[in-house]
């Protein structure tokens, strides 16, 4: 049975359960995330495209942390599945849940044939996205 987004959000938000630590289950939430991003080039076009994951809801990017103060998440990549105002939370293909933290991380969100790279420091100050 497929989740809501708002519902897995929530669910995810509370806690992260050990049954939820599933790649596979989040590729649905990818497949949304990747679908309404296309939409929102369209509109937008693609110079908008950095400026915009600023105040674009992440949750579902596959993301590739490039660097990272602590060199065991440097590496690390999957889809970002809980955002905090520090941290970002990837579910690796291996079934991983990592908490990456933003400050001086580099990330890299792969979108259709682009890469977009995000530095973790300005992600820092989101919540009014993060509460919506």
């Amino acid at each position: 049975s497929r989740m809501s987004m708002k519902r897995l959000k929530k669910s995810v938000a509370l806690n992260f359960p050990y049954d939820l630590q599933k790649f596979d289950l989040f590729k649905p939430m990818h497949g949304m995330w990747e679908s309404y991003m296309m939409q929102l080039i369209k509109v937008t076009g693609k110079i908008q495209l950095a400026q915009n994951l600023l105040s674009t809801d992440l949750h579902g990017a596959y993301m590739f942390v490039a660097e990272c103060k602590i060199a065991s998440f440097t590496g690390v990549q999957g889809i970002m599945v809980l955002e905090t105002s520090e941290t970002f939370g990837i579910i690796t293909r291996d079934n991983k849940f990592r908490v990456v933290p933003k400050k001086a991380s580099v990330f890299i969100i792969q979108l259709d044939c682009w890469k977009i790279t995000l530095h973790g420091d300005k992600f820092t100050s989101r919540d009014s996205i993060l509460l919506r």
